[in-house]
């Protein structure tokens, strides 16, 4: 069974008033899409940068939608053969309906936020949980003001977890979002510039971030990077429930040793409550095992199996295009998809990762695209990793780099010595890139590492047809 929803408990957690329709209208799902609406769902019609959803509120209909709400600030032609209710503005009444609808859950909420690894400590724990209890959790990237309320609104009674991704690019949000979720064990991954536009600097980044706290019950639990002395620094000042730590340092709590990265997998020796276990995830990086020790963590607090864990772990699937691993067979070819996002930090992880699993003879090939959102430090940072670029040995074969700031990156890597290709956009590299690759012989490997705002997928999709690529 999922959600169910009558129209009267909609009018009560909006303060919405019945305009058409039935009280006891029965609604099984809410949707801000009216493209992929189910039978007996709930529209609920946002306004967009070009567009507003009350002009597709018929089209809804059409597709089966029960009922929708609405705002008389935007008269459109409004069907009456569904359910129509009337609020201020959708988007809070979408955001108190969530609410509303979560203090009926019974189920424990878990809610992850940090600068990088969100998204894979989600999937991981989202399957691991899975495995032992009826669990919901965050789909892809709905992690912000509407795509959370939009998952609580999934949620079943029957649900004993909701594992929960929270993001954020400006201060207060978390807090917002807190107030959404109400979660009982809250996870910080990491800290590192982000958002660099809204938020300032790493003490703005460190500040929101953090804000996830505040929405932690007295016996709840915060789950923590313990290898960041400034982040558990501020942990211990601000929250007033207990805190369990992960990471490499012996202090932690839930501690890996001996990490082993391959083009297979990461392998781990897992330390906890004095007991150790041999870890393997077939997710390539290091960057990975702060999300298996996280949801470690949390299978402990939650009372679930640990040995049964570290089996689901064993098989677990990556988020798209996070270092996903992929073989064009016809070139020789084995790339690294990384081009979901990326900051400072995850792009030496992957910088780093590339360089580990190269393999002897193999050819090194770097496309790398621009890090947005960092604001005033912008340039420097591109510099900066230009420079990492340079140090790795041995040296990559081919470097191109793609966006506002490729220059700045290129101009680092070649007063090393290491020349580069330089794009302002995807379309202009793609010909480049697939000219590098073909005329190569013998394997090679291909790291494409970018923001998400520079489109790198187009580059891959450029040469890589799906007949030929298979995933490793």
């Amino acid at each position: 069974m999922g959600v169910a929803l009558r129209a009267h408990d909609i009018c009560t957690a909006t303060g919405g008033r019945l305009r058409w329709g039935r009280q006891d209208t029965l609604f099984t799902s809410v949707s801000i899409d009216s493209r992929h609406i189910a039978p007996q769902a709930l529209f609920v019609p946002l306004a967009g940068e070009r567009v507003n959803g009350h002009s597709y509120i018929p089209a809804a209909v059409e597709s089966g939608a029960a009922g929708f709400l609405f705002s008389p600030s935007f008269p459109v032609m409004l069907p009456d053969n569904a359910t129509g209710i009337e609020v201020a503005d959708p988007l809070h009444a979408l955001q108190a309906l969530a609410t509303w609808h979560r203090r009926r859950l019974s189920a424990r909420v878990i809610g992850i936020a940090g600068s990088n690894g969100k998204t894979t400590t989600k999937e991981l724990m989202a399957q691991v949980f899975t495995a032992q209890r009826p669990t919901r959790a965050t789909q892809g990237n709905l992690n912000n003001h509407i795509g959370l309320p939009l998952t609580l609104l999934c949620a079943a009674p029957e649900d004993d977890f909701l594992v929960l991704e929270m993001g954020t690019s400006g201060p207060g949000e978390l807090t917002l979002l807190g107030r959404f979720a109400r979660p009982h064990v809250g996870i910080i991954t990491s800290i590192s510039e982000e958002h660099i536009e809204t938020l300032g600097d790493l003490a703005g980044v460190l500040a929101a971030e953090t804000e996830l706290l505040s929405a932690l019950p007295p016996d709840g639990v915060a789950i923590i990077n313990g290898d960041d002395p400034v982040l558990l620094a501020a942990v211990q000042q601000q929250t007033r429930c207990r805190i369990v730590t992960f990471g490499e340092q012996p202090a932690n709590q839930v501690r890996a040793s001996q990490i082993q990265v391959s083009r297979t997998g990461t392998r781990f020796e897992l330390h906890v409550q004095g007991q150790r276990r041999q870890v393997q995830l077939p997710l390539i990086g290091s960057h990975c095992v702060p999300a298996a020790l996280a949801t470690i963590a949390a299978v402990l607090e939650n009372g679930l199996d640990l040995d049964a864990a570290c089996t689901t772990l064993r098989t677990v699937q990556g988020a798209p295009r996070r270092l996903a691993s992929l073989r064009v067979p016809a070139y020789q070819l084995t790339v690294l998809d990384d081009c979901y996002n990326a900051n400072p930090a995850s792009m030496q992880h992957a910088l780093q990762t590339a360089n580990t699993i190269r393999r002897a003879g193999e050819r090194l090939l770097l496309v790398l695209g621009d890090m947005l959102e960092l604001g005033t430090v912008s340039e420097l940072r591109h510099e900066e990793i230009g420079a990492y670029v340079a140090g790795l040995k041995p040296a990559p074969d081919a470097l191109v780099t793609v966006g506002q700031y490729a220059p700045q990156l290129a101009e680092a890597t070649e007063r090393a010595g290491l020349p580069a290709q330089v794009f302002p956009d995807a379309t202009a590299a793609a010909p480049c890139v697939r000219a590098l690759i073909r005329q190569a012989d013998g394997p090679q490997l291909m790291l494409v590492k970018g923001s998400r705002g520079v489109h790198l997928e187009h580059i891959l999709e450029a040469f890589v047809d799906r007949k030929e690529k298979e995933k490793t």
